[in-house]
């Protein structure tokens, strides 16, 4: 597991009492990522933490102040990730695109008890274009003049909004700032932005092997998927993203897990979940997540070919012929901890079986082995074919399946 970290700085009343803290996701690489991926991912790692370390340990009884990227709040998502809480502000950052979707989207969440910070608040047609979305928004005195902070307050405290003072570096601007009647204080005056610690929970590893295990379970119990599904953050988010993306081309866009779960069937939401567990696992390569597409394709299609019946687990076996490279462990240890059937167990760790053959099929094209597809009694060309077909196939539904 790698480590995270988030940037706590506590926010006063005009006592000075803590009214809350604003949490920060501090990136350790954050040069490899676009804006909007930061965002995401910022949202996703604080939301994580939220539900895995507690509400309670990290602001005690207080607010917290958290970044929501616009993505999750224009698309819907935010609601199906965490819900409403009077403990919780998030905050619209002051570059985010404000157009009608945004403020409609805002509107609708404060509607259901969401409550929102703007910050960075500047007197232009952006920032007032969300005051009546919003319950705080936050100053930057770094950068803000007196007169200018004034000119700010004496709008806003007409529309009803709480107005933090944010940027305080010393005691003159704190005394300036207590002279406008800012309703919260916060800065470095008051104390340096804590750096809290803590291990990556964004996919919890045992949450992971047991949803793999319960996708393959001879009599699956669809019910089991959803709650396991439900109790990732992260894997929430990214199975509404995908059964509402272009791929399915749904008329009407899936709101809840458990719809989400039933659209898709069994062999959708197996091969979804199965590749973005693999991918939040640990120094999993990026490109096992792809090679094991590529393999269920080829695998699904080689069973029709030689005339089996075994499409579905032909699929489970090339999808899963690469974990013992995700967990960096031998297969047999990795499958110990699988209850798979024994046909499939076999095809993964001797080979053997009617799957195993179309196993050692699909890694003897990888290694371009000629001699053994013919051994195997298959054509070259033929299963050449099949190569470029599920590659293509493999391609198309990896960026639905797997973007952020």
């Amino acid at each position: 597991m790698k480590d995270i970290y988030l940037g706590r700085q506590p926010v006063y009343d005009p006592g000075f009492r803590v009214e809350g803290y604003e949490l920060l996701h501090h990136p350790t690489d954050a040069g490899n990522v676009t804006l909007l991926d930061s965002e995401l991912t910022s949202s996703h790692v604080l939301f994580d933490t939220l539900t895995e370390v507690g509400l309670e340990r990290l602001v005690g009884q207080g607010k917290a102040f958290l970044n929501v990227a616009r993505e999750l709040v224009v698309e819907g998502y935010l609601e199906q990730i965490i819900g409403p809480s009077p403990q919780l502000v998030f905050q619209v950052n002051p570059d985010i695109v404000v157009d009608a979707p945004l403020a409609e989207a805002l509107r609708a969440l404060r509607q259901q008890g969401y409550r929102f910070l703007l910050d960075g608040y500047q007197d232009n047609e952006a920032c007032q274009a969300l005051l009546d979305t919003v319950e705080f928004a936050r100053v930057n005195m770094a950068i803000t003049s007196a007169p200018q902070a004034h000119r700010i307050i004496t709008g806003l405290r007409k529309r009803g909004v709480a107005l933090i003072a944010g940027g305080i570096e010393d005691q003159e601007v704190l005394e300036a700032c207590q002279t406008l009647g800012f309703n919260f204080f916060q800065g470095r005056h008051f104390s340096e932005p804590r750096l809290l610690k803590f291990k990556d929970i964004t996919a919890n590893q045992l949450t992971i092997l047991r949803l793999i295990s319960a996708l393959n379970q001879p009599d699956v119990d669809m019910k089991a998927i959803e709650t396991l599904i439900a109790q990732d953050v992260s894997l929430s988010y990214k199975l509404l993203r995908y059964i509402n993306s272009a791929y399915f081309n749904l008329s009407h866009r899936v709101e809840s897990i458990q719809r989400a779960v039933v659209l898709l069937g069994l062999r959708n939401i197996r091969s979804w979940a199965t590749l973005r567990s693999m991918s939040a696992m640990d120094n999993a390569r990026d490109d096992l997540q792809t090679i094991a597409l590529i393999r269920a394709k080829m695998c699904e299609s080689l069973t029709k070919h030689l005339g089996l019946k075994q499409r579905d687990a032909g699929f489970t076996v090339g999808l899963l012929s690469v974990l013992d490279l995700v967990a960096r462990a031998p297969m047999a240890d990795v499958l110990a901890t699988l209850p798979l059937e024994e046909e499939i167990n076999a095809a993964l760790l001797r080979q053997e079986g009617a799957l195993g053959r179309i196993l050692a099929c699909t890694l003897a094209y990888e290694r371009c082995d000629w001699e053994t597809l013919k051994e195997l009694g298959l054509d070259a060309e033929k299963v050449n074919e099949v190569y470029l077909e599920s590659l293509a196939e493999a391609y198309r539904i990896n960026y639905e399946m797997l973007r952020d």
